[in-house]
């Protein structure tokens, strides 16, 4: 089984453009006939949106169809860096239960678009989750501060610092766009705080996905005690318009304790490097702390922006 095609990204058009000439050989869905209803779909992982899928057309009782298309998407050189092409064959069945064919993967880094000419891929079985497939969903770039309160604190401030958040930017977010891009912008909330005094937004950045806000969030009235039992979500979002925004990725920044105040929670759930990052602001009131945290495919959160 095989998929003849192209993969050709022409410099001046700004667009990834993939010829899709034909398959051969392919599985009989239909084995009394001796015949399936073919159609190839593409994504250009990690975006799986409906935005992001570029299909053909079905062609009708054959094992060897012929597409000749061209499916088009408009992203930058830079953006391909971190993308992976994925091209799947697929039977297209009258009520909806599409039997999958086979596959291909390429992974866009570092590669030459330098040969339009077709060439044949071998169709390969599904060899890993569709989830691991899809991969990260980019990176945010955060820097933290803990202000302890001034010597002699005033009577209003007390005896509590603040907590500065710079969010400096995010890299390579899912384009959710028809045109390749997303309009991002990135939420907090310090946990388990959900209410309007805790939220927090950065400026909305139009078509990119890799955004640089360079914004601060300044949560006041709070000591290092108080922020060992808490925690500091950051959720980035595709803004619209017309309908809801669409989630990019999100990381929650605590110690991953588990508990708030003796009690079981969900959001105090971090680990690896979020975990690192609020340990080292903990432990540097007054001094900046930064560090690139990959970002989750998911956090349970609502879109109430």
């Amino acid at each position: 089984m095989g998929l003849i095609g192209s993969v050709w990204c022409p410099q001046l058009q700004g667009a990834l453009e993939i010829y899709v000439k034909q398959c051969r050989d392919l599985a009989a869905v239909d084995t009394k006939r001796n015949r399936s209803d073919p159609y190839v779909k593409v994504y250009l992982l990690p975006d799986k949106s409906k935005s992001g899928k570029r299909k053909t057309r079905v062609k009708k009782h054959t094992l060897n169809p012929v597409f000749e298309e061209t499916l088009k998407f408009h992203i930058t050189l830079e953006g391909l860096e971190s993308r992976t092409l994925w091209l799947s064959v697929w039977h297209s069945d009258m009520f909806g239960r599409n039997d999958f064919l086979g596959e291909v993967t390429m992974a866009l880094e570092n590669k030459v678009f330098d040969d339009p000419l077709p060439k044949f891929y071998t169709l390969q079985e599904r060899s890993e989750p569709l989830e691991e497939l899809v991969g990260s969903k980019g990176e945010l770039i955060v820097g933290l501060k803990f202000v302890p309160p001034q010597v002699s604190p005033s009577k209003k401030g007390g005896n509590k610092g603040c907590l500065q958040v710079l969010v400096k930017e995010a890299k390579n977010l899912a384009a959710v766009k028809s045109n390749g891009t997303s309009d991002p912008f990135c939420k907090s909330y310090l946990l388990p705080d959900k209410g309007r005094s805790s939220k927090q937004k950065t400026p909305v950045l139009r078509k990119c996905c890799s955004p640089a806000w360079h914004h601060t969030f300044t949560y006041a009235g709070v000591t290092l005690d108080e922020l060992a039992s808490r925690s500091l979500e950051l959720t980035i979002w595709d803004h619209d318009r017309l309908a809801s925004n669409e989630f990019l990725g999100g990381v929650r920044l605590n110690l991953g304790s588990g508990k708030h105040n003796g009690k079981a929670v969900d959001w105090m759930d971090a680990s690896g490097k979020e975990t690192t990052l609020w340990q080292r602001m903990l432990e540097r009131p007054n001094l900046w702390v930064e560090s690139c945290l990959p970002l989750r495919p998911s956090l349970d959160v609502r879109n109430n922006s």
